[in-house]
Protein backbone atom coordinates (compact mmCIF):
# COMPACT_ATOMS: atom_id res chain seq x y z
CA UNK A 1 0.00 0.00 0.00
CA UNK A 2 1.48 3.55 -0.80
CA UNK A 3 1.64 5.21 2.31
CA UNK A 4 -0.15 9.11 2.06
CA UNK A 5 1.36 11.87 3.62
CA UNK A 6 -1.26 10.85 7.12
CA UNK A 7 1.56 8.29 7.47
CA UNK A 8 4.25 11.02 6.79
CA UNK A 9 3.07 13.10 9.37
CA UNK A 10 2.10 10.12 11.96
CA UNK A 11 5.41 9.01 11.60
CA UNK A 12 7.37 11.06 14.51
CA UNK A 13 11.33 9.71 13.30
CA UNK A 14 13.53 12.34 12.20
CA UNK A 15 16.18 10.84 8.74
CA UNK A 16 19.85 11.35 9.72
CA UNK A 17 20.07 13.44 6.46
CA UNK A 18 17.95 15.34 6.68
CA UNK A 19 24.30 43.13 -7.22
CA UNK A 20 27.36 44.19 -4.87
CA UNK A 21 30.46 43.04 -5.28
CA UNK A 22 31.61 41.10 -2.95
CA UNK A 23 35.57 40.98 -0.94
CA UNK A 24 35.46 38.16 0.77
CA UNK A 25 32.67 35.67 1.12
CA UNK A 26 34.76 33.22 3.31
CA UNK A 27 37.11 33.48 5.82
CA UNK A 28 40.68 32.31 5.03
CA UNK A 29 40.86 30.31 8.61
CA UNK A 30 39.28 26.89 8.08
CA UNK A 31 38.66 26.54 11.45
CA UNK A 32 35.28 27.13 13.21
CA UNK A 33 34.83 30.73 14.41
CA UNK A 34 35.70 30.49 18.75
CA UNK A 35 34.43 33.93 19.78
CA UNK A 36 30.83 34.66 19.45
CA UNK A 37 30.84 38.88 18.44
CA UNK A 38 29.02 38.83 14.86
CA UNK A 39 31.35 40.10 12.18
CA UNK A 40 30.18 41.85 8.71
CA UNK A 41 29.71 39.32 6.28
CA UNK A 42 27.85 38.40 2.85
CA UNK A 43 25.99 35.12 2.17
CA UNK A 44 24.82 34.10 -1.20
CA UNK A 45 21.60 32.22 -1.67
CA UNK A 46 19.58 30.61 -4.01
CA UNK A 47 16.06 29.26 -4.27
CA UNK A 48 14.95 26.30 -6.42
CA UNK A 49 17.29 24.85 -9.08
CA UNK A 50 15.15 21.87 -9.89
CA UNK A 51 17.93 20.05 -11.50
CA UNK A 52 18.58 22.49 -14.33
CA UNK A 53 21.94 22.37 -14.98
CA UNK A 54 22.28 25.20 -17.64
CA UNK A 55 20.68 27.56 -15.19
CA UNK A 56 22.65 26.39 -12.07
CA UNK A 57 26.26 26.76 -14.12
CA UNK A 58 24.74 30.05 -15.25
CA UNK A 59 23.75 31.07 -11.77
CA UNK A 60 27.62 29.63 -10.41
CA UNK A 61 29.87 31.48 -12.82
CA UNK A 62 27.70 34.82 -12.45
CA UNK A 63 27.73 34.35 -8.73
CA UNK A 64 31.37 33.84 -9.04
CA UNK A 65 32.18 37.29 -10.76
CA UNK A 66 30.67 38.68 -8.14
CA UNK A 67 33.60 37.81 -5.80
CA UNK A 68 31.20 34.43 -4.07
CA UNK A 69 33.03 31.29 -3.48
CA UNK A 70 30.48 29.73 -1.00
CA UNK A 71 26.29 29.48 -2.39
CA UNK A 72 23.61 28.19 0.27
CA UNK A 73 21.08 26.23 -1.72
CA UNK A 74 17.57 26.66 0.02
CA UNK A 75 16.31 23.36 -1.62
CA UNK A 76 14.58 21.52 -5.23
CA UNK A 77 18.65 21.47 -5.99
CA UNK A 78 18.23 18.32 -7.83
CA UNK A 79 19.31 15.20 -6.12
CA UNK A 80 17.40 13.20 -8.62
CA UNK A 81 17.47 9.28 -9.34
CA UNK A 82 18.94 7.72 -12.49
CA UNK A 83 21.36 9.19 -14.99
CA UNK A 84 19.50 12.39 -15.48
CA UNK A 85 20.31 13.39 -11.92
CA UNK A 86 24.16 11.89 -11.60
CA UNK A 87 24.64 14.23 -14.94
CA UNK A 88 23.58 17.08 -13.52
CA UNK A 89 25.73 16.95 -10.34
CA UNK A 90 28.61 15.71 -12.42
CA UNK A 91 28.86 18.97 -14.69
CA UNK A 92 27.84 21.35 -11.37
CA UNK A 93 31.28 19.41 -9.65
CA UNK A 94 33.01 20.06 -12.46
CA UNK A 95 32.36 23.92 -12.84
CA UNK A 96 32.63 24.40 -9.00
CA UNK A 97 36.53 22.89 -9.07
CA UNK A 98 36.90 25.06 -11.93
CA UNK A 99 36.12 28.19 -9.86
CA UNK A 100 36.80 27.26 -6.48
CA UNK A 101 33.82 27.09 -5.11
CA UNK A 102 31.02 24.99 -3.33
CA UNK A 103 27.60 24.57 -2.74
CA UNK A 104 26.03 24.13 0.63
CA UNK A 105 21.98 22.56 -0.21
CA UNK A 106 19.20 22.50 2.40
CA UNK A 107 16.99 19.88 1.06
CA UNK A 108 13.90 20.19 -0.24
CA UNK A 109 10.76 18.05 -1.01
CA UNK A 110 11.71 17.34 -4.70
CA UNK A 111 14.56 15.51 -4.07
CA UNK A 112 15.47 11.67 -4.00
CA UNK A 113 15.69 10.86 0.00
CA UNK A 114 16.62 7.30 -0.87
CA UNK A 115 19.56 8.42 -2.19
CA UNK A 116 20.29 11.00 0.40
CA UNK A 117 19.90 8.43 3.27
CA UNK A 118 22.95 6.58 1.55
CA UNK A 119 25.24 9.21 2.38
CA UNK A 120 27.02 9.48 5.91
CA UNK A 121 27.95 12.45 7.37
CA UNK A 122 31.74 13.10 7.05
CA UNK A 123 33.96 16.11 8.14
CA UNK A 124 36.28 17.91 5.20
CA UNK A 125 36.84 20.88 6.67
CA UNK A 126 40.50 19.90 6.54
CA UNK A 127 40.32 18.44 3.00
CA UNK A 128 42.64 20.31 0.32
CA UNK A 129 39.47 21.41 -1.52
CA UNK A 130 37.97 23.07 1.87
CA UNK A 131 40.72 25.53 2.04
CA UNK A 132 40.11 28.73 2.58
CA UNK A 133 35.98 28.04 3.53
CA UNK A 134 35.35 28.56 7.39
CA UNK A 135 33.85 24.97 8.77
CA UNK A 136 31.26 23.40 8.15
CA UNK A 137 31.27 20.34 10.36
CA UNK A 138 30.05 17.07 9.39
CA UNK A 139 27.76 16.83 6.33
CA UNK A 140 26.45 14.54 3.61
CA UNK A 141 28.81 15.18 0.06
CA UNK A 142 26.61 14.69 -2.71
CA UNK A 143 30.12 15.46 -4.91
CA UNK A 144 33.44 16.77 -4.12
CA UNK A 145 32.08 20.20 -3.74
CA UNK A 146 28.32 19.94 -2.91
CA UNK A 147 27.12 19.90 0.31
CA UNK A 148 24.19 18.67 2.13
CA UNK A 149 22.95 19.48 5.01
CA UNK A 150 20.98 17.76 7.78
CA UNK A 151 17.94 18.72 9.63
CA UNK A 152 19.36 20.96 12.43
CA UNK A 153 22.99 21.29 11.09
CA UNK A 154 24.83 24.03 12.68
CA UNK A 155 27.96 26.37 11.72
CA UNK A 156 29.13 29.68 11.77
CA UNK A 157 29.93 32.11 9.23
CA UNK A 158 31.91 35.25 10.52
CA UNK A 159 30.45 34.90 14.04
CA UNK A 160 26.90 34.28 13.19
CA UNK A 161 25.32 31.32 13.64
CA UNK A 162 23.34 29.08 11.30
CA UNK A 163 20.60 26.30 11.84
CA UNK A 164 19.64 24.02 8.83
CA UNK A 165 16.05 23.13 8.30
CA UNK A 166 15.05 21.07 4.75
CA UNK A 167 11.91 19.57 3.86
CA UNK A 168 8.30 20.12 2.72
CA UNK A 169 5.23 18.69 1.88
CA UNK A 170 4.71 18.37 -1.65
CA UNK A 171 1.53 19.50 -2.86
CA UNK A 172 1.49 17.58 -5.92
CA UNK A 173 2.42 14.02 -4.04
CA UNK A 174 -0.77 12.37 -5.76
CA UNK A 175 0.71 13.08 -9.10
CA UNK A 176 3.74 11.60 -8.27
CA UNK A 177 5.18 7.92 -7.94
CA UNK A 178 6.47 6.65 -4.74
CA UNK A 179 10.38 6.41 -4.87
CA UNK A 180 10.57 7.69 -8.38
CA UNK A 181 9.23 11.05 -8.08
CA UNK A 182 8.20 11.45 -4.26
CA UNK A 183 9.92 10.60 -1.09
CA UNK A 184 7.90 10.12 2.25
CA UNK A 185 10.84 11.63 4.24
CA UNK A 186 10.37 15.13 2.06
CA UNK A 187 8.71 16.64 5.31
CA UNK A 188 9.93 17.66 8.99
CA UNK A 189 9.33 15.55 11.78
CA UNK A 190 8.53 16.21 15.10
CA UNK A 191 11.87 15.00 15.99
CA UNK A 192 13.27 17.04 13.33
CA UNK A 193 11.52 20.16 15.31
CA UNK A 194 12.90 18.89 18.46
CA UNK A 195 16.46 18.76 17.50
CA UNK A 196 16.57 22.32 16.43
CA UNK A 197 14.56 23.33 19.33
CA UNK A 198 17.22 21.66 21.38
CA UNK A 199 20.44 23.27 19.89
CA UNK A 200 18.56 27.11 21.41
CA UNK A 201 18.87 30.20 19.22
CA UNK A 202 20.27 30.82 15.77
CA UNK A 203 20.93 34.00 13.86
CA UNK A 204 20.49 32.62 10.44
CA UNK A 205 18.10 29.63 9.46
CA UNK A 206 18.01 28.18 6.16
CA UNK A 207 14.30 26.31 5.06
CA UNK A 208 12.77 25.08 1.79
CA UNK A 209 9.03 25.60 3.29
CA UNK A 210 7.45 28.88 4.50
CA UNK A 211 6.63 29.21 8.31
CA UNK A 212 3.48 30.18 9.06
CA UNK A 213 1.73 32.67 7.09
CA UNK A 214 1.72 35.49 10.02
CA UNK A 215 5.50 35.12 9.85
CA UNK A 216 5.87 35.04 6.49
CA UNK A 217 5.93 37.10 3.53
CA UNK A 218 2.87 38.34 1.71
CA UNK A 219 3.17 36.36 -1.36
CA UNK A 220 3.44 33.06 0.23
CA UNK A 221 0.31 34.26 2.53
CA UNK A 222 -1.78 34.77 -0.72
CA UNK A 223 -0.11 31.69 -1.86
CA UNK A 224 -1.15 29.36 0.89
CA UNK A 225 -5.30 31.43 0.82
CA UNK A 226 -5.75 30.35 -2.42
CA UNK A 227 -5.58 26.41 -2.45
CA UNK A 228 -6.38 26.40 -6.25
CA UNK A 229 -8.87 23.34 -5.82
CA UNK A 230 -6.63 21.15 -3.54
CA UNK A 231 -7.90 18.72 -1.66
CA UNK A 232 -8.36 18.62 2.21
CA UNK A 233 -5.87 15.94 2.63
CA UNK A 234 -3.39 17.66 0.80
CA UNK A 235 -4.20 21.67 2.66
CA UNK A 236 -3.87 19.73 5.50
CA UNK A 237 -0.27 18.16 5.13
CA UNK A 238 0.84 21.19 3.71
CA UNK A 239 -0.44 23.11 6.62
CA UNK A 240 1.37 20.62 9.08
CA UNK A 241 4.63 20.78 7.48
CA UNK A 242 4.32 25.09 7.90
CA UNK A 243 3.06 24.89 11.64
CA UNK A 244 6.42 22.13 12.16
CA UNK A 245 9.39 24.88 10.68
CA UNK A 246 6.88 27.94 12.49
CA UNK A 247 7.54 25.64 15.86
CA UNK A 248 11.18 25.43 14.91
CA UNK A 249 11.49 28.73 13.78
CA UNK A 250 10.03 30.27 16.78
CA UNK A 251 12.20 28.65 19.25
CA UNK A 252 15.07 29.79 16.97
CA UNK A 253 14.03 33.67 16.94
CA UNK A 254 16.72 33.92 14.10
CA UNK A 255 17.53 37.51 12.54
CA UNK A 256 17.18 36.06 9.24
CA UNK A 257 14.98 33.20 7.97
CA UNK A 258 15.43 32.58 3.85
CA UNK A 259 13.36 29.86 2.27
CA UNK A 260 12.58 28.59 -1.21
CA UNK A 261 9.42 26.43 -2.10
CA UNK A 262 7.19 28.69 -3.06
CA UNK A 263 8.97 30.36 -6.47
CA UNK A 264 8.08 33.75 -5.52
CA UNK A 265 10.27 36.73 -4.65
CA UNK A 266 9.47 38.90 -1.65
CA UNK A 267 10.88 39.71 1.61
CA UNK A 268 9.37 41.10 5.21
CA UNK A 269 10.12 41.47 9.16
CA UNK A 270 8.30 39.95 10.98
CA UNK A 271 7.88 40.12 15.38
CA UNK A 272 8.54 36.46 16.70
CA UNK A 273 6.44 36.94 20.59
CA UNK A 274 8.92 37.25 23.31
CA UNK A 275 11.83 38.34 20.59
CA UNK A 276 13.93 41.37 21.51
CA UNK A 277 14.41 41.90 17.43
CA UNK A 278 13.04 41.66 14.21
CA UNK A 279 13.44 38.73 11.56
CA UNK A 280 13.80 39.61 7.87
CA UNK A 281 12.01 37.05 6.05
CA UNK A 282 13.14 36.26 3.00
CA UNK A 283 11.43 34.00 -0.13
CA UNK A 284 13.47 32.97 -3.23
CA UNK A 285 12.06 32.48 -6.95
CA UNK A 286 13.49 29.29 -8.77
CA UNK A 287 15.12 28.69 -12.35
CA UNK A 288 13.82 30.52 -14.74
CA UNK A 289 12.91 33.60 -13.35
CA UNK A 290 16.02 35.59 -13.80
CA UNK A 291 14.99 38.40 -11.03
CA UNK A 292 15.49 36.90 -7.59
CA UNK A 293 16.55 33.55 -8.00
CA UNK A 294 20.08 34.46 -6.33
CA UNK A 295 20.74 36.89 -3.38
CA UNK A 296 22.88 38.22 -0.98
CA UNK A 297 22.30 38.68 2.41
CA UNK A 298 24.18 41.46 4.08
CA UNK A 299 24.57 40.62 7.46
CA UNK A 300 25.94 43.55 9.62
CA UNK A 301 28.93 43.71 12.33
CA UNK A 302 27.12 43.80 15.79
CA UNK A 303 29.30 46.58 16.48
CA UNK A 304 27.07 48.71 14.45
CA UNK A 305 24.67 50.17 15.93
CA UNK A 306 20.85 50.61 13.79
CA UNK A 307 22.14 48.35 11.34
CA UNK A 308 19.65 45.44 10.10
CA UNK A 309 20.42 42.43 7.81
CA UNK A 310 19.33 42.87 4.70
CA UNK A 311 18.76 41.13 0.81
CA UNK A 312 20.24 42.38 -2.36
CA UNK A 313 18.65 40.55 -4.94
CA UNK A 314 20.90 39.65 -7.80
CA UNK A 315 19.51 38.95 -11.46
CA UNK A 316 21.21 36.96 -13.68
CA UNK A 317 22.61 38.61 -16.87
CA UNK A 318 20.35 37.43 -20.09
CA UNK A 319 22.88 35.24 -22.10
CA UNK A 320 24.16 36.78 -25.08
CA UNK A 321 24.35 36.28 -28.64
CA UNK A 322 25.47 33.18 -29.99
CA UNK A 323 24.52 31.20 -27.47
CA UNK A 324 21.68 28.11 -28.05
CA UNK A 325 18.70 30.20 -27.29
CA UNK A 326 17.05 26.49 -26.14
CA UNK A 327 19.07 27.31 -23.50
CA UNK A 328 16.67 30.05 -21.54
CA UNK A 329 13.80 28.23 -20.64
CA UNK A 330 10.22 29.38 -21.30
CA UNK A 331 10.93 33.35 -19.99
CA UNK A 332 11.84 35.35 -23.07
CA UNK A 333 15.24 37.72 -21.76
CA UNK A 334 13.55 40.47 -22.60
CA UNK A 335 11.32 43.06 -21.12
CA UNK A 336 7.74 41.56 -21.17
CA UNK A 337 5.99 44.75 -22.33
CA UNK A 338 7.53 43.91 -25.82
CA UNK A 339 6.40 40.29 -25.91
CA UNK A 340 4.58 38.42 -28.83
CA UNK A 341 1.29 36.75 -28.15
CA UNK A 342 3.27 33.34 -28.42
CA UNK A 343 5.44 34.35 -26.00
CA UNK A 344 2.91 34.59 -23.10
CA UNK A 345 1.31 31.55 -24.64
CA UNK A 346 4.69 29.02 -24.32
CA UNK A 347 4.93 31.01 -20.84
CA UNK A 348 1.37 29.57 -20.05
CA UNK A 349 0.96 26.50 -22.19
CA UNK A 350 5.24 25.32 -20.41
CA UNK A 351 5.96 27.47 -17.75
CA UNK A 352 5.18 27.11 -13.89
CA UNK A 353 3.77 29.11 -11.36
CA UNK A 354 6.47 31.26 -10.80
CA UNK A 355 6.51 32.60 -14.35
CA UNK A 356 2.53 33.09 -14.03
CA UNK A 357 3.47 35.16 -10.46
CA UNK A 358 6.02 37.36 -11.90
CA UNK A 359 3.52 38.02 -15.28
CA UNK A 360 1.02 38.85 -12.43
CA UNK A 361 3.43 41.47 -10.41
CA UNK A 362 4.20 43.16 -14.12
CA UNK A 363 0.35 43.68 -14.92
CA UNK A 364 -0.47 45.09 -11.73
CA UNK A 365 2.14 47.57 -12.10
CA UNK A 366 0.93 48.45 -15.61
CA UNK A 367 -2.66 46.93 -15.62
CA UNK A 368 -3.48 49.43 -19.04
CA UNK A 369 -0.42 48.18 -21.10
CA UNK A 370 -0.87 46.86 -24.48
CA UNK A 371 0.89 43.96 -23.55
CA UNK A 372 -1.90 43.00 -20.86
CA UNK A 373 -4.46 42.41 -23.85
CA UNK A 374 -1.53 40.28 -25.84
CA UNK A 375 -1.26 38.41 -22.52
CA UNK A 376 -5.03 37.64 -21.90
CA UNK A 377 -5.39 36.81 -25.34
CA UNK A 378 -2.57 34.26 -24.71
CA UNK A 379 -4.16 32.98 -21.78
CA UNK A 380 -7.64 32.33 -24.07
CA UNK A 381 -5.56 30.07 -26.39
CA UNK A 382 -3.40 28.46 -23.40
CA UNK A 383 -4.11 24.48 -23.52
CA UNK A 384 -2.77 24.44 -20.23
CA UNK A 385 -5.46 24.23 -17.44
CA UNK A 386 -3.48 24.89 -14.35
CA UNK A 387 -2.67 27.85 -15.94
CA UNK A 388 -6.17 29.41 -16.04
CA UNK A 389 -6.69 27.89 -12.56
CA UNK A 390 -3.74 29.70 -11.47
CA UNK A 391 -4.53 33.08 -13.08
CA UNK A 392 -8.22 32.92 -12.48
CA UNK A 393 -7.23 32.63 -8.73
CA UNK A 394 -4.93 35.67 -8.57
CA UNK A 395 -4.80 37.73 -11.25
CA UNK A 396 -9.18 37.16 -12.75
CA UNK A 397 -9.76 41.34 -12.12
CA UNK A 398 -6.45 42.42 -14.37
CA UNK A 399 -6.85 40.29 -17.35
CA UNK A 400 -11.01 41.43 -18.53
CA UNK A 401 -10.23 39.74 -21.75
CA UNK A 402 -9.25 36.46 -21.00
CA UNK A 403 -12.65 35.00 -20.05
CA UNK A 404 -11.10 33.72 -16.55
CA UNK A 405 -12.95 34.54 -13.59
CA UNK A 406 -11.87 35.65 -10.49
CA UNK A 407 -11.13 33.67 -7.13
CA UNK A 408 -12.14 34.92 -3.74
CA UNK A 409 -10.51 32.21 -2.05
Amino acid sequence: MTPGPRDRLQHTDSMSVGPSRVKSMSSTDSTQDTDTARRGATVAIAGDWHANTSWAIRSLRHLHSLGVREVFQLGDFGIWPGQKGADYLDALQEVLEELGMRVVVTPGNHEDYHQISELSAQNRDQHPAHAGFEALGAVMWSRDRIALLSRGHRFTRSGWSFVSLGGAPSVDFEHRITGQSWWIEETITRDDVATVVAGGPADVMLTHDAPEPWHGTDMVAKIVQTPLGRSAEVLAYAAEGRRRLDAAFQAVKPRVLAHGHYHVKDSTRVQIEGCDHETLVVATECDQMPDANLGLLHLPDEQTEGQEPQVEWVPLPPITTGVDRSQLGVWPEKPVWVWETEEFLRVFDEGRSAHWNQLIAEAAEEPTGAWVHRMAEALKQSKNPRAGEFMGARAGGLLPDSGIEGDDQ
